[in-house]
């Protein structure tokens, strides 16, 4: 009897739940331990997938910074492009980051368990913070995708003005061979 007891109080000292015993067997009840510990590392699990997502994505970014700084075959326009996107991508990086930690922590807030508007505020919270981070990456994606097109048709403008300049050389060399054969037609030979 003592040891059931003894069993019983470190149970509840360790899962926080009390009754984790089958009663008939007086055999600890893992499934509820289990679910208990499941729903205690979910918050930390979720929230350590996006907090490391968030620093891979700053590690990416400072990565391909110090690649296009080291280029020099960049334009001044496409450098100050890169620069802007870099901000903007480090700012959505770090919001991650941030979210990935506050989801973690969610759990280990007392106020959190026992006050079901803290709980509700702080999920709204969560909520406007993930919120906020979609329109930063559709701002990203806007401002990408505007360079991107304004690149195209830059791009689009000097090829047309080479093909033209290809065009107008291979007439002038037309003509030149043109001219070249009506000028041997007319002489005679001797």
């Amino acid at each position: 009897m003592i040891w059931i007891d003894t069993c019983r109080k470190l149970s509840t000292l360790v899962t926080g739940v009390s009754g984790t015993f089958n009663e008939a067997t007086n055999v600890p009840n893992l499934n509820q331990w289990a679910k208990r510990m499941a729903t205690d590392y979910m918050f930390i699990g979720v929230g350590a997938v996006v907090w490391f997502f968030g620093i891979a994505m700053v590690s990416w970014h400072v990565y391909r910074k110090r690649r296009f700084l080291g280029d020099a075959s960049i334009s001044p326009e496409e450098l100050k492009f890169l620069e802007q996107q870099y901000r903007r991508r480090i700012q959505t990086s770090a919001l991650t980051i941030t979210l990935g930690a506050l989801i973690s922590m969610s759990d280990y807030l007392p106020q959190f368990k026992t006050s079901p508007g803290f709980a509700a505020a702080y999920v709204m919270a969560l909520l406007l913070l993930s919120m906020w981070l979609v329109l930063l990456a559709l701002g990203d994606a806007v401002a990408s995708r505007v360079h991107m097109s304004q690149s195209l048709r830059k791009n689009r403008q000097t090829r047309q003005a080479l093909q033209q300049a290809i065009n107008e050389l291979r007439q002038q060399q037309v003509d030149a061979v043109k001219t070249a054969d009506e000028y041997t037609m007319i002489m005679p030979r001797d």
